[in-house]
């Protein structure tokens, strides 16, 4: 019977230190990661499963493992995930820091003006571009040329409105006042034109009507023919009406 109780006893230490000593040989593999960005709250995956936001550290299992951080901008299509794999070694911490290669939208009013950078056209507006691309400044002819301002950058969407040149047929500088009295014009030129010809059209259809219901009463064919005369006078001057109506309408749309 002491026998018996004598090998449990060393049985059960055995199991024990056994125990104790896969629990430190566990400790002892996992390894400590810390993951920074240059935008913190950029959540991070790492074989597919959330494992915080960063800044943040955590215990890994040694081994390669894929690493996914996406940016706190989720609602921006500009904004790219970072996307690595790590090889973790057992009991050796790491640090990784990221950034993000933020890209911007250049749009102008109006658009399709050039893109420069130094002395080089790289493309025309609407145009995405890489954040850290410096120097560059919009073109277009008849406009001023301008320079981009990041500060005018608002959820990666940079705008720019171009200043027009105002310029007269000597070249030299006219103003903007001038440009506006001129069209004005042409909307009481267009607007006169179509509310004179309206005017016509409707009185030579009235004096057509008056004569076909003379030609009605009386039969005489010469009243039809002066029918048939303001019939045509009428429709020309409607015609009239709507090409100027049709100008009125370029001309405000057109401002």
């Amino acid at each position: 019977m002491k026998s018996f109780l004598f090998l449990s006893t060393i049985v059960s230490t055995i199991v024990f230190a056994q125990d104790k000593a896969d629990s430190i040989s566990s400790a002892n593999s996992v390894s400590s990661i810390t993951i920074q960005t240059n935008i913190e709250g950029a959540r991070v995956f790492v074989d597919g499963d959330s494992v915080g936001t960063t800044p943040l550290t955590f215990q890994a299992t040694p081994g390669i493992h894929r690493v996914k951080i996406i940016s706190p901008d989720v609602a921006s299509w500009l904004s790219e995930p970072v996307v690595d794999s790590i090889l973790v070694e057992p009991g050796a911490p790491r640090r990784f820091r990221y950034s993000f290669a933020q890209k911007i939208l250049v749009i102008s009013s109006p658009s399709e003006a050039e893109v420069v950078l130094g002395d080089s056209v790289i493309g025309t507006t609407p145009l995405v571009i890489r954040s850290e691309s410096a120097s560059l400044r919009l073109r277009k002819n008849g406009y001023e040329e301008a320079p981009l301002d990041s500060t005018n950058m608002r959820r990666g969407i940079l705008s720019t409105r171009l200043k027009k040149i105002w310029q007269n047929e000597g070249g030299e500088s006219d103003s903007p006042d001038s440009e506006v009295k001129r069209s004005t014009l042409k909307l009481y030129i267009s607007g006169a034109a179509t509310v004179l010809a309206g005017a016509t059209s409707a009185y030579f259809k009235v004096r057509a009507d008056n004569s076909y219901s003379d030609y009605v009463r009386t039969g005489d064919r010469a009243q039809l023919s002066e029918v048939n005369r303001l019939d045509t006078t009428a429709g020309i001057a409607l015609a009239a009406t709507q090409i100027g109506l049709g100008l009125f309408t370029y001309f405000i749309l057109s401002e």
